[in-house]
């Protein structure tokens, strides 16, 4: 439905994805305008966009659109639009979630120590939690995989300063996405109606005519 007409290669696509065409601001239209044209009712398309925009707040890259997908299926929202909120995360808002999830996490951890942030420190601890994650589900030496988890200075308390956006974003996204789309269906709803109407009113016209 919403294909380019002219196909482009990957890395434009790539290219696309740090940088949209047209800026952020045509962009998040775009989204919009996505999101109103997308079938199902408001409430399931709203929960869909809100457990992705939600997830989006949290450090763990590589699961958001997974996780996205099996929280909105459990709340019964739309997959699709669950992806589509997952955009709320990019190569431009990332250092600047990472930053602040950081900083109030360690406000609300008791005697945690403010450590340099950076870009390549939460790669690599995300990399080592994946390596553990991987060694567990082999069923490896539990060991290893505990001294793995205790090599995390970072994500331990991002995950927990994640919490109090996380919640507010699903709750935000949740009433713009619903109040958006249910007004662009409501719009259109009034347009088909008067487009009948109006055929009707011309068929009706033509029967009296001799």
């Amino acid at each position: 439905m919403f294909r380019s007409r002219h196909p482009v290669g990957w890395p434009i696509r790539l290219l696309g994805w740090v940088w949209p065409r047209g800026g952020m601001v045509r962009s998040g239209r775009y989204m919009i305008r996505r999101l109103q044209r997308i079938p199902g009712t408001p409430h399931r398309l709203a929960i869909g966009f809100a457990c992705g925009s939600a997830l989006s707040m949290t450090p763990f890259i590589g699961l958001h659109g997974v996780g996205a997908i099996v929280l909105s299926w459990a709340l019964g929202g739309s997959w699709v639009t669950a992806l589509i909120g997952t955009a709320i995360g990019n190569p431009w808002t990332f250092p600047l979630i990472w930053l602040l999830i950081y900083h109030t996490g360690a406000l609300l951890v008791p005697g945690v120590a403010v450590d340099d942030l950076s870009v390549a420190a939460v790669t690599n601890e995300l990399l080592v939690l994946a390596s553990a994650t991987a060694n567990l589900a082999l069923g490896w030496d539990i060991d290893s995989v505990i001294d793995d988890l205790a090599q995390l200075r970072l994500l331990p308390t991002m995950t927990v300063g994640s919490i109090p956006y996380t919640l507010t974003v699903w709750v935000a996204s949740y009433y713009l996405v619903r109040s958006s789309v249910s007004q662009y269906q409501k719009i259109r709803r009034l347009r088909i109606k008067s487009v009948r109407q109006s055929r009707l009113a011309r068929l009706r016209g033509g029967d009296v005519n001799p």
